[in-house]
């Protein structure tokens, strides 16, 4: 894989795969040998993800001092979305973006709907992608730690409009059971105690990671139920980034959740689907559809009742994709058991939580780019790319 990953990209001068034990079905070494049967798919998906890592990093050096923060957040975006799409475009296979961020708030990032890669009359083979290509973007535009690039590839992902959803995390035997659609404060109890009984837990014994509090006071009732009646809630201090949490399913974070409860973007939910796929298919999220205009439109609320208030526009949306507002559903309807691929992330800034530096200059002329390679039953590659700057 080293070989194929510098052949998609001529900056890299270095490359280093580690393969870690998470799932003792391998032994760890260093090599190519559980690099996975897609070298063409793995090299193309590590090398766009890094590169738009590095890219995003890199804008910080030309802000200015007049610029706002969206202007520095679009920045960032634009740079890695540049630099992440220059490599899928010239990807020997077919690309369709099935969710991206950017397109609802017209800012730079995948969209769903998109084509890269190969033309789609030429492409003998075609995957589903799934880009955040920068998680976090506010953190990489003030340089705070937990930035992240995201990218999957699947075979089947649902495409979804660039909104949000109400999930939950948990074992698949019982996502049928869990009731989404009451009141998120009415329902919380009743799935704190399904969740616990399914595997063989009281709720007090319970982890549970959640959404940050810092956009608005919409989301403190919840966690303060939730606060009363499990051991630890994880509340992200200000922006919300779930592959962390989730990857402590597989031991590479701590400490390691029994569940993840409340409000997430429909992109960051594909992709975490596919993650919990690769990582734990035995786990998956139910969800409901959730608005963005809604909490946007009434900020001050200390409940979650805006996230059900649509606009015109997202009604229509969710309307010519096909995706029920009133109906709940299963990660399997997103994203097929089984179907998920491949997942690269990369540290846009410092992640302490997984180990990883964001990118920065090391001896003369190099700049090192740090994340992970995540294949089927939970085979991950923690990788270390050296550019030529």
């Amino acid at each position: 894989m080293r070989n194929a990953i510098k052949a998609v990209d001529d900056r890299i001068t270095e490359v280093s795969v580690t393969w870690l034990d998470t799932s003792g079905s391998h032994d760890g070494a260093d090599g190519d040998a559980a690099g996975g049967a897609n070298p063409d798919e793995d090299a193309t998906l590590v090398a766009a993800m890094a590169s738009a890592a590095l890219a995003a990093a890199q804008a910080r050096t030309g802000f200015t001092d007049g610029m706002t923060l969206n202007d520095r957040k679009v920045a960032v975006d634009g740079a890695a979305t540049e630099a992440a799409e220059k490599i899928l475009r010239q990807a020997p296979f077919g690309i369709r973006v099935a969710a991206g961020e950017g397109e609802r708030d017209d800012s730079p990032g995948a969209h769903s709907g998109q084509w890269l890669g190969l033309p789609e009359s030429e492409a003998s083979c075609v995957v589903d992608g799934v880009f955040d290509y920068v998680d976090g973007t506010e953190l990489a535009a003030t340089a705070q730690p937990g930035a992240l690039t995201l990218g999957g590839f699947g075979i089947g992902v649902r495409p979804v409009p660039d909104l949000q959803a109400y999930a939950v995390l948990a074992p698949v035997e019982v996502l049928h059971d869990l009731d989404m659609m009451p009141r998120p404060e009415d329902g919380v109890v009743p799935l704190l105690e399904r969740i616990a009984a399914s595997v063989g837990k009281l709720p007090a014994d319970l982890t549970v990671s959640t959404h940050s509090i810092a956009s608005n006071p919409m989301h403190h009732t919840l966690i303060d139920l939730m606060r009363g009646r499990v051991r630890a809630v994880l509340v992200p201090e200000s922006v919300t980034v779930e592959p962390p949490y989730l990857l402590s399913l597989v031991g590479l974070s701590e400490p390691r959740i029994d569940s993840m409860i409340g409000a997430i973007g429909l992109s960051e939910l594909a992709f975490a689907a596919g993650l919990v796929d690769l990582v734990a298919p035995e786990l998956g999220f139910a969800f409901r559809l959730a608005s963005v205009s809604g909490p946007r439109a009434e900020p001050d609320l200390a409940r979650l009742d805006a996230l059900f208030k649509f606009s015109e526009d997202e009604e229509a949306a969710l309307s010519f994709s096909g995706w029920d507002k009133d109906r709940q559903y299963t990660s399997g309807e997103l994203v097929r058991p089984g179907t998920s691929r491949a997942a690269a992330l990369f540290a846009v800034t410092d992640n302490p939580a997984l180990g990883i530096r964001g990118p920065e200059p090391e001896g003369e002329g190099v700049a090192h780019v740090e994340g992970f390679l995540v294949k089927p039953s939970a085979r991950v590659g923690r990788i270390r790319l050296g550019y030529r700057r």
